[in-house]
């Protein structure tokens, strides 16, 4: 795997901008800062491969970006939803965080492969 640092540096920017977006949403809440520093860690952790990480191989590289699109729309959608319509913390620390391991667990293992 190869890391592009501008495409990092840009994933970055893109990820704490809508994480400060969705902290804003969630503006009154007392949970409004736990919602964004747990949107920023969710967004970092997929767009960064979204958009910084190339793999050897073309079609796992492929394979490892559609998945991270993938969860970044789920995780955009579920932030929103949560920072929108109030937080309870328990349904938004179980809900993300099962999305959150499911996405490092399929990452793994399909980043573990040389070819396919």
């Amino acid at each position: 795997m190869k890391v592009n640092f501008f495409y990092l540096c840009i994933g970055t920017l893109i990820a704490l901008l809508l994480a400060y977006w969705v902290f804003n949403v969630a503006e009154g809440d007392e949970n409004d800062k736990i919602s964004g520093i747990c949107s920023a860690v969710c967004f970092l952790g997929t767009l960064i491969p979204l958009f910084s990480i190339n793999h050897k191989a073309p079609r796992i590289g492929v394979n490892l970006r559609v998945l991270s699109a993938v969860f970044f729309l789920l995780f955009l959608i579920s932030h929103f939803c949560f920072a929108a319509f109030g937080v309870s913390m328990p349904y938004y620390g179980i809900v993300n965080a099962l999305m959150l391991l499911l996405f490092i667990a399929i990452y793994y293992a399909i980043g573990k492969k040389e070819y396919l």
